[in-house]
Order: C-alpha cells, then structure tokens, then sequence
C-alpha cells in the first residue's frame, strides 16, 4: 500500500470567463450574482493511473468568504475539460461531469476530510485514468440574505492525500479449451507497461511454472505429460495464476481456467498373438483345421499416460471372449477368418487391432457303401452257399492341403465270436477308397455266420460300418442238439428259432397272444402305443415327467417349451388336468378332482384352479348333489329346499293377487 499527497495549483474564473478573476485561490459559487465562479484546482504531479485507489483526504485551508465557520457549505466537485490551470478558456469551458458533494466549515480555518462512499469511487476512477485536475462549481447556486450565494467559498490552499496499490493483472487464455501439446496464448491483459508477471498452472495436482518476468503474454504449450493426471478422464480443468509484479515486488494474484483435453492419439497400447492350442495339429498340417482346432490367443496392452486398461473384448468368427489370455472354442468356419482384439482404457478410449487366419476344410471320414456276400471261389458271381466272400465298399477322407492320412481295412469274425481278424486292407487313391467285388483271400465256413466291417481312418477319426453274412441257405436245418430250428439258413443257436429269410404273418396275432395285432410295421407301432416320429419331429409329442408328479405332457409343437397341457397322475387323492401357458409352470388353470379321503366334503370333489405367479386360487364346481347351497349370484337359489328356493327368487303364493307388493317378486295365485 502506498501514500502519496500533492499540492494543488488553483484558479478562480467566471463561468463566461477565460481569464483569471483569482490567480491563486478556487472559488465556488458568487459574491455578486451577476457572475457565477468556477474554481480550478490541477495536482499537477499526479500521475496514479491504473492504480487501485483505497483512500483519498482533502486538507483545505480557505480565505473568510461568504458564511463564517459556524455554517457548513457544500461542495460541488467535477471533473476538469483540461488537465492543467492555465487553458485559455471559459470557466464554464473548464467544467465537467459532477463527481460529487461533500460538506464542510470552510471560513478561514484549516480544515481535513475523508473522501467516502460513492464520490471516493467516482474520484479513484476519474483519478486512475490518468486525470489530475478538478473543478469546484454550482452552476444553481442560492442566493443568502447577504450579497453572495449560500456556498460562496474561496480556498487559499488544497493538499490532496491519495492512498493507492499498484493494479493486479487479471490473465485470459485464447481458447476456453486446448489439446495437450498444442500452444494456447496466456494474456496477462496488464494495466501498466510497468508490471511484470509469472504465470503458473495447476491441474490435478500437478503443478509448474509457465514463465517467469513476462509482459502482455506468453504462448503456452501444455505437456502431453499432464494426462497422466487425469487417467479416467479426457478432459480437465486447468487453474493459471498470474503473480503481477511492480519494481520486484508482488502486489497480488489473479486466476483465470483453462480445460485441458487429452489428445486422441493417448490410447492404449496393444499386441496380441495366436496360435494353435490343440496338440499336434499345426506340426501335422501346418494350419488350422475347421473342427479340430482351437486358438490360444494373449494379449499385451497397457495404458498410455497414466491409464490402466479395463476390459478386454476379442472377436473371433462372432464369438466374443473378455480376457487377456484364453483358449477359443473349435473353430468351425473353413476359409478366411477374422481375429479382431479391442481394448479400452480407464478413459474410455479404445484400440482396436484385427488379423486374419486361413482354417483348412475339413469333415469327418465318409463311409457311403459297404456290403459282403458269399461268392463262388473266383469271385465272380455270388453264391449263396460259397464260402468265398467279397465286399464292395466306398468312402473318402478330407484332404486338408493334402497333409491328411487315409487308412482303410476290413475285418471279419464270427457273429458269435467277439474277436475281429483283418482281412483286407484297401489302398487309397487320391484320399478316397473304393472296391467294388473285392475277393477276401479268406475261407468262410458255409454253416456258420460272419459279421464284416469296414474301418475308414484319417488323422483324427475313424468311422466303421459292418455287414453280416448268413450260413448257406437250406430250406429247413435242425440243431444238432435238437434243440433248435432254421428256415433259410442253417441253424446255429440253441433254444431259437432262425429265419434266413423275411417272415410274413397271414393274420395279425393279438397283443394277448405276444404278437401285435396288426398285420403292418406302422399298425403295429400305433397298437403298441408307440408316438409316430418324423425325422426330428414328434408329432404326438408324449412325455413322462416323473419329478413332480406321474404326468403326461401334451407338448404343442410349435411352441413346446412355453405353453403345455399335462395329465397329471394322483398326489395325496387328487388328479387334474392343466393348461400351462410358460415352460415353469408358474402360470396355470386346472380342473381338480379330488378323492373322499383328500376331500371329504362333496362340495370340494371338483374344483377350477388357478396358479397366478405360483399363488394358488381355488373355485368350486357348482353341482346337484352339493351339501351347501349356491348362492344366487354364482346361478343357484341358495337354498336346500323347494320351498325356500322359490322364497329366495322371489316367487310366494297368495290366495288372491295382492293390491301392492315388492317391484320384481312373482305371485302365484290358485285359479
């Protein structure tokens, strides 16, 4: 803070004036009212602009004009036209705007006064413009009971005491908001040549120095570095002090907010890697196969500028996996297949990084004919009771780039043995296999029965297909123990009846009698109870639940898993027939019927049912032999007797027709 006192030079003009009427005093107002005065008074060493004025006092010594000391004047003070004493103009010339009033004892007396309230503002602002010279003048002044005006004064000597601050320099920014790492302008906006600054920031606790002694203003790169102050954010709200400087020395502080954004390019950092999973595989082939492999797949990733990752989000083939390392599951699209990793940050930005992998084609080995048959010994015809065999068979294997494997044999054994022999193995061409007659160099003996199997074996599967071959066909062969018969074949199991050849029944055998009552495959199925199937569809739709209670669903099948009706068997003497309308069960409407011993009343032996959200409502079923009455609202009398019921409708009987009665009751009147 700061003091400082000039001494003014004053002037004393008539208002239509230019010379002077006093050269040394300020007058106000008139002695004579044929002239109006206009005081001048000019500090000329006052030079206070862009100060911050806190105080200004007046000491004023004045001449015995107009009233004596015991009469307060007022003083009109006002801004001066010209900013010195000695302008050749008018008085009037010399004033301008009001400033203000203020009173005081002015008849030859020193006297002192504290400029306050709205003249101090209007003088410190006037004052800190540059301006040092001032007018005292009423251009209405009141004449007294004497001679001169009732504010005539004259001052003989002014000393004016300013205290004052140097003024602090409020700082501004360019732009509201800037990119990290691009230049943004600090505007110190000083209001003196004679201030310096250093400016200063702070973000998220971070905190520097811009620069150091500057005038106006700085262009200003904030660091990239400052991201890591916000790691869950992408923007935040930079505070800049300006510390305003005066010959070295602080006189105060100014802020100003910047908001500060990451760049886009801070994102996270990625890599990953994959390869195959499934053992043996990759060495076998050198790809990847569709069905058999699998991917192992680990990604690196981190944040960039203080970020940390926070979800992980990888693509393969529409199958989405959200951890850093994982095993997918079989990949089973041949072609071109896309890999696309995506990690996100603790700022919500995300990096994406996608590949692409080729899997091979490939299907399990394919069997598509195989069969056997007795031959002659050349193999050139068949021969029911050869004992040459020969086996036509075709299949093939996927090729996978042509690194897959293809084994093919055939095996033979008694159909009562459980041992396989080989008998033949097949040569490949071109990862398929065919043979059509192909004479087995082995001997089958004519009384007994063979089972024959292919196998077809790639690098991954096998797949087997068997055949059998009868005995030689007879007629008619009994067992050597007499104990068993064959028809078409030789007879080869004790206890059985064979047959070599098809069995066609002249009339159906009952179900009584161990047949089937039907004289057809699908009249028998249907006698047997059994649900007609069509490929995957079951078009009875029959089911046995036996975790709640013995029941038959009746499953719709074009919605079998919402809407269900069930027969459900006896729980605690009550069986019932329901309608489901969702897979839980939770909603339902029932018909309850209900045993002597569950019920023992008749009115409870049927009921209506509903299940509303697994809440249970009950509603009787309305029948004749009902202990309780129905009431009339649910359709009955309520009442157990003719008579009453009548009483209860409203019908009574009267020897005559009433004069008067109740709107709606019927009377009954013997003719």
């Amino acid at each position: 803070m700061a003091t400082a006192t000039y001494t003014a030079t004053m002037r004393t003009r008539k208002s239509n004036s230019s010379s002077n009427y006093i050269s040394t005093d300020a007058s106000q107002e008139y002695y004579e009212n044929t002239y109006n005065f206009v005081g001048i008074l000019c500090f000329s060493g006052m030079n206070l602009t862009n100060k911050v004025i806190t105080g200004i006092s007046f000491t004023i010594t004045a001449a015995k004009a107009g009233y004596g000391a015991w009469a307060d004047k007022v003083v009109y003070l006002r801004k001066a036209n010209y900013q010195n004493a000695s302008t050749s103009a008018t008085g009037l010339q010399y004033v301008g705007d009001a400033l203000g009033t203020f009173t005081g004892s002015f008849y030859g007396n020193t006297t002192s006064y504290t400029i306050s309230g709205s003249l101090l503002t209007a003088m410190a602002a006037y004052i800190t413009t540059g301006n040092n010279t001032f007018t005292i003048y009423n251009p209405s002044p009141t004449k007294s009971s004497y001679s001169y005006s009732t504010n005539y004064l004259q001052w003989s000597s002014v000393t004016m005491t300013v205290t004052y601050q140097e003024a602090v320099s409020t700082p501004t920014t360019s732009a509201s908001t800037v990119t990290m790492g691009s230049i943004v302008t600090v505007y110190t906006n000083r209001l003196s040549q004679e201030a310096t600054h250093t400016l200063t920031y702070s973000f998220a606790g971070a905190t520097g120095t811009i620069v150091t002694d500057v005038g106006d203003s700085v262009n200003w790169m904030p660091p990239v570095s400052l991201a890591a102050s916000i790691p869950n954010a992408t923007s935040g709200v930079c505070t800049i002090t300006c510390y305003t400087y005066y010959s070295g020395t602080l006189t105060g502080t100014a802020t100003c907010t910047l908001t500060l954004t990451v760049p886009d390019n801070i994102k996270p950092s990625l890599s990953f890697t994959f390869g195959e999973a499934v053992s043996g595989i990759y060495a076998q082939f050198g790809t990847y196969v569709r069905t058999r492999s699998k991917l192992s797949v680990s990604i690196t990733s981190s944040g960039s500028q203080g970020s940390t990752i926070t979800s992980y989000r990888t693509s393969v083939n529409g199958t989405t996996y959200t951890t850093a390392t994982f095993t997918t599951g079989t990949l089973n699209t041949a072609g071109e297949n896309t890999i696309s990793v995506t990690v996100t940050d603790s700022r919500g930005r995300s990096t994406t990084i996608s590949n692409t992998f080729n899997v091979a084609a490939y299907s399990p080995p394919s069997l598509t004919r195989f069969s056997a048959e007795r031959c002659n010994s050349a193999g050139t015809a068949a021969q029911t009771d050869g004992n040459k065999v020969r086996v036509s068979l075709a299949g093939s294997v996927t090729s996978v780039n042509s690194k897959n494997v293809i084994s093919c044999k055939v095996y033979y054994k008694l159909s009562s043995a459980a041992a396989w022999t080989e008998a033949l193995t097949v040569t490949a061409s071109n990862y398929a296999v065919s043979e059509t007659s192909r004479l087995l160099s082995q001997t089958f003996d004519v009384l007994s029965s063979y089972d024959l199997k292919v196998r077809l074996q790639d690098y991954f599967y096998y797949v087997e297909q068997t055949v059998s071959i009868g005995t030689k066909t007879v007629i008619m062969d009994f067992l050597s123990n007499g104990n068993g018969i064959a028809f078409g074949k030789v007879a080869e199991n004790s206890g059985y009846v064979e047959f070599g050849w098809p069995l066609i029944l002249s009339s159906a055998l009952g179900v009584a009698y161990g047949g089937t009552g039907a004289t057809t495959a699908a009249g028998a199925i249907a006698n047997l109870g059994g649900v007609k199937k069509t490929g995957d569809t079951m078009t009875g739709n029959l089911t046995i639940q036996s975790a709640l209670y013995p029941s038959v669903y009746l499953t719709p099948t074009y919605n079998s898993t919402t809407n269900r009706t069930v027969f459900e068997g006896s729980y605690l003497g009550a069986s019932s027939f329901a309608a489901w309308e969702d897979s839980t069960g939770s909603n339902r409407r029932m018909l309850e019927v209900r045993t002597a011993s569950y019920a023992p009343s008749m009115d409870n032996a049927v009921l209506l049912r509903t299940a509303v959200n697994n809440s249970y409502y009950s509603y009787r079923v309305f029948h004749a032999g009902m202990a309780t009455p129905v009431p009339i609202a649910n359709g009955g009398t309520g009442a157990s007797g003719a008579k009453a019921a009548l009483t209860n409708l409203g019908i009574f009987y009267s020897a005559t027709l009433p004069s008067s009665g109740t709107d709606g009751q019927i009377c009954l009147v013997p003719v």
